[in-house]
């Protein structure tokens, strides 16, 4: 079996690290337009999200602590389901890792566009950097954990001074010229409408994945029944909070024309509010994106190795280091699967369908809790999360699975 070695503190780095990705600089203008550029409606979008992911979370602390196994809803969907759905869950994040691929070429494209001012970067120069870094990043995991959630952490720092800074060059542009803010903030909730509301709450949800993230490695956690329902509801409270700060800030530099038609806002709120600094905008993506896929891979990559251990993938990816306890082969085939999207480069249509079949996983998860409670009412449990809240993440998810129809019929 794989070794405990993740401690309270290092769970959050990890989870906060994988939730904080390039989201935050790449979604803002989306659930703004979303949400009909209300302001107001916008950083209240941005807390309903946060609310849904803790109530996601506190479904998942019951079967992380109930069935202290990794592997997340492969795991949940096994004991409260049929092995055969659960079947599903690593063959898709196996075969099609679309999250990792998309971190990977998000991050070598903000670190080679600097070297590109008047031309775009040669497309084979920014997968080449993608797989190199992918590699780097792989290769410090399968070193050991504890290598891997010190780099964590290290990248859980950098990005924080990274978006404390951000916030202070806010806070200083609004001391020497408050007119914009005050603009902004005047009219915060003109223009809303459900279908708007309903748009934006689907997007602002994917800055959020990765809630999730500490039930994959729960057999890898000192403690799992008292750490990771505190590690995860501390990591929500905490995202929560950096997120509303980004936002505040770029309302309080950027006009609404300004933020309407920037696709990715934190570029026009660096050249505006950072002036000759503005270089610290892209080197926060690459941190956030790097911190993102090493706790991926760190979490997420356990899930062959669980699979196997159940037959649900070749008896091979079961294997651990002799001592270490890392499932290097597990995490050798994730890389081929990254390589190979990162290599294609297009597959948005993949990310649609993946993110719509994950929603449909979301609820499966949610509902289980109920049909385990039932099915095994002797089974120990750490952590009990009151009734209501399984019923709620269940008619989220569904309604989350149906909206994309709605819209697009």
């Amino acid at each position: 079996t794989t070794e405990r070695s993740i401690e309270l503190f290092s769970a959050i780095y990890v989870s906060v690290g994988v939730i904080v990705g390039s989201g935050i600089f790449v979604s803002p203008n989306g659930v703004f337009a979303a949400a009909n550029y209300s302001v107001g409606v916008t950083l209240i979008i941005w807390v309903f999200g946060g609310l849904i992911a803790m109530l996601s979370t506190l479904c998942y602390c019951e079967l992380a602590t109930s069935i202290p196994e990794s592997g997340s809803d492969y795991t949940y969907l096994t004991y409260a389901y049929h092995p055969a759905l659960a079947f599903l869950i690593p063959w898709m994040n196996t075969l099609l890792p679309t999250a990792d691929s998309i971190l990977m070429l998000t991050f070598a494209r903000y670190a080679v566009e600097p070297f590109f001012e008047c031309t775009t970067p040669p497309v084979q120069s920014v997968k080449l950097i993608a797989i190199c870094l992918l590699l780097f990043i792989t290769a410090i995991n399968v070193l050991s954990v504890k290598s891997a959630v010190r780099m964590q952490i290290a990248f859980a720092w950098c990005k924080l001074a990274a978006i404390s800074f951000i916030v202070v060059s806010a806070v200083i542009f609004c001391m020497k010229d408050s007119s914009v803010a005050s603009e902004n903030f005047r009219n915060a909730f003109e223009g809303i409408s459900f279908l708007t509301l309903s748009k934006a709450f689907y997007t602002v949800t994917w800055s959020y994945q990765g809630w999730n993230s500490l039930c994959h490695v729960t057999e890898e956690i000192k403690e799992p029944g008292k750490t990771i329902p505190k590690a995860s509801l501390l990591t929500i409270a905490a995202v929560v909070v950096i997120y509303l700060a980004i936002n505040t800030a770029y309302f309080s530099v950027l006009s609404v024309d300004e933020m309407a038609s920037s696709k990715i806002v934190a570029l026009p709120f660096a050249l505006k509010a950072m002036g000759g600094a503005s270089w610290i905008v892209p080197l926060t993506v690459c941190l956030c994106t790097a911190g993102s896929y090493n706790g991926g891979v760190l979490t997420y990559g356990r899930l062959s190795y669980v699979a196997a251990r159940r037959g649900h993938l070749p008896q091979v990816f079961r294997m651990l280091h002799v001592h270490k306890r890392i499932p290097i082969p597990a995490l050798i085939l994730n890389n081929i699967g990254s390589i190979v999207l990162i290599c294609i480069g297009d597959f948005e249509i993949l990310i649609q369908i993946f993110g719509f079949v994950n929603w449909i996983f979301t609820g499966l998860s949610s509902l289980s809790v109920l049909i385990l409670r039932k099915r095994l009412p002797k089974l120990t449990r750490p952590y009990k999360v009151p009734t209501v809240v399984p019923i709620i993440m269940s008619a989220v998810s569904f309604f989350f699975v149906i909206l994309p129809l709605l819209n697009n019929p």
